[in-house]
């Protein structure tokens, strides 16, 4: 089952030397990392904080993921 979790406020942090996406603490939403798009994580500064709509994947043998389903992220915060 994939549900689907509306305005989720998400960081950017680093991990072995990559740009992540991270839904903030706090939220009714796992603590998973979320896919999105490279470009965006490039262009925003590490700790920037944005919402979008991300959906969770359950699938086979696989660990489960959200993905960010909006193109049209809401940028909140520059940190």
């Amino acid at each position: 089952m994939n549900t689907i979790f509306t305005d989720i406020q998400l960081t950017t942090f680093t991990l072995r030397k990559r740009i992540r996406v991270r839904p903030i603490e706090g939220q009714n939403v796992p603590t998973l990392y979320v896919s999105c798009s490279r470009l965006l994580r490039s262009q925003l500064p590490l700790g920037t904080i944005f919402k979008a709509d991300v959906k969770l994947i359950q699938s086979g043998n696989k660990k489960p993921y959200l993905i960010a389903l909006k193109r049209d992220y809401k940028q909140l915060r520059l940190f």
